[in-house]
């Protein structure tokens, strides 16, 4: 059980606490939020100004510290973006985009003694998931912040989920039941699908401001047999959505349910009961606008890498201004959920399912020993695929050769000193013989993962310019890389068990690497 009590607490400079991009307050549009973003989010729709005018008014709230922690050397407000928000606009009421609204706050804090909120005190937690129970714990229930919507709480669950925490894990930290933990992680699932229709604005808007959109109601019909049936979908163990219609099926009966909600035609009164749904859902199978004569299959299951939401985080290159897409990592993974690489071989297609699924701060050594074993499969792979092994191997023959004809000279130079004996090339092929130099390669002989990366860079396979000289600066000066790729440190990793494997430094190398990898995996798929 976490003692909160053994929480360092601290008094930090409201501009120096950083908004969290991943609340679950804030609607997942599919990109990273800027600070800026998120302060525009909270005073639309998480009513900052009202909390900002009762700062003003009763002074700051005592009895409900802010929880931090620390990631990448800045204070990530956890649990208190409402408060640490008011906060920032009271001290900077320019951050208020709405003419109005800034102008009431300026009004306001001309009787109102700024030094109070410049510093607050917070508690500090060691990491993410350590306070998770207390966030909960205020948000739904017994305290006086404000409460999440349903949609919220399955957010925060659901992130949880993707983070490596197991169903056991949820149930047992939430004090609820796997059976909760479940329905929260398929209602989550289906708000997803929902997300992604292509609805007219009036509707969109309801469902994107998510507190007057009514995921209870949803729920109401897929759990139901008749309502399932309609709408095409089951539920994998892991409570992912099975889709049993083709795309444009499924999207045409959940677009229609969606509407029915919002227009209020279906609610708890309209469909209270299993003789409701039934009656509701027949009542449909005449209607032309869905086709019923398609059977519900697992064959039907459209679900692909190209419809998952990514949080694509746009940023600016200081070279040249172009705009690059930098995949987000979540600290609890090696990478993020929304990171997809398949490349058409089963086994290696199956390490990187593997590589996913494992938390990397409860597995840090596994999942180093996997990274090494991917990259170095398709690496192999992919070089196999553009013929260049056989060059590879063309070219460490030649290596061979000429370091034996440079051990032969000085062996026969040292014969020649010592006895006097001057050697023609009969002794010289005997020596070779002797000495097994034979030259060129063994049969089974397979490049070091370093000599591969290294012989794409000095080959015309990368016609990227940039990638190609980003690949080669990490293969020269990279220690995290190096320990990756290096076959010593490879060694020592698997076989010395004083060789230690660091988590931040496995993400770090695997996000150098992303680039070249991300491009094997593609180039595989076009072969």
């Amino acid at each position: 059980m976490i003692n909160y009590f053994e929480w360092p607490k601290r008094k930090i400079s409201i501009t120096t606490l950083k908004l969290d991009s991943e609340n679950p307050r804030l609607t997942q549009s599919g990109k990273k939020n800027s600070q800026s973003d998120i302060i525009d989010y909270l005073i639309e729709n998480e009513k900052v100004i009202e909390l900002a005018k009762s700062i003003i008014q009763q002074n700051y709230f005592l009895n409900e510290q802010p929880i931090v922690t620390k990631e990448n050397s800045k204070f990530i407000v956890l649990e208190g973006n409402r408060r640490v928000t008011a906060c920032k606009i009271l001290l900077n009421p320019d951050l208020i985009k709405n003419d109005s609204k800034r102008t009431q706050i300026k009004r306001l804090l001309k009787n109102f003694d700024i030094e109070i909120i410049k510093k607050l005190e917070v508690y500090i937690s060691p990491d993410r998931p350590s306070a998770d129970q207390m966030i909960v714990n205020r948000h739904t229930g017994g305290s006086v912040v404000e409460r999440w919507d349903k949609t919220k709480q399955d957010r925060f669950i659901h992130n949880r989920f993707i983070d490596g925490e197991t169903i056991d894990e949820l149930s047992t930290k939430f004090s609820t039941t796997k059976g909760e933990i479940r329905k929260s992680l398929k209602r989550y699932n289906v708000f997803n699908e929902i997300r992604k229709l292509q609805l007219d604005d009036k509707y969109l808007k309801d469902i994107l401001e998510e507190t007057k959109f009514s995921m209870t109601n949803v729920e109401r019909v897929y759990e139901s047999k008749y309502g399932k049936d309609f709408l095409g979908l089951d539920f994998n163990d892991n409570s992912s959505i099975k889709k049993l219609l083709p795309k444009e099926e499924f999207e045409k009966r959940l677009s229609f349910l969606v509407k029915k909600v919002i227009d209020g035609e279906i609610n708890s009164r309209s469909l209270n009961t299993e003789d409701d749904k039934r009656e509701y859902f027949d009542s449909l199978s005449n209607s032309q606008d869905f086709d019923f004569t398609i059977s519900l299959d697992e064959n039907n299951d459209y679900s692909d890498i190209g419809e998952i939401i990514e949080d694509d985080i746009e940023d600016v290159s200081k070279n040249d201004g172009e705009k690059l897409k930098t995949k987000r990592t979540n600290s609890s993974k090696l990478f993020g959920e929304n990171i997809h690489l398949v490349s058409g071989h089963k086994r290696i297609d199956r390490i990187f399912g593997e590589l996913k699924s494992l938390n990397l701060k409860n597995h840090t050594n596994a999942v180093a020993v996997l990274m090494r074993s991917y990259i170095d499969m398709l690496t192999y792979q992919y070089l196999k695929n553009h013929h260049e092994i056989d060059e590879i191997k063309k070219l460490k023959g030649q290596e061979i050769q000429e370091e034996n004809e440079k051990l032969l000279v000085k062996i026969i130079n040292f014969y020649k000193l010592k006895t006097g004996y001057l050697s023609d090339e009969k002794f010289k092929n005997d020596l070779k013989k002797e000495l097994k130099l034979s030259g060129g390669v063994p049969r089974d002989f397979v490049p070091s993962l370093k000599f591969m990366l290294s012989h794409i860079v000095s080959s015309d396979l990368l016609e990227e310019p940039k990638m190609k000289s980003s690949l080669q600066s990490h293969l020269n000066s990279s220690k995290k890389i190096e320990k990756i790729i290096g076959h010593n440190e490879f060694n020592n990793l698997v076989h010395n068990e004083y060789y230690p494997s660091d988590s931040s430094e496995l993400q770090e190398a695997w996000e150098k690497l992303f680039p070249i990898l991300e491009f094997m995996v593609n180039n595989l798929k076009k072969k």
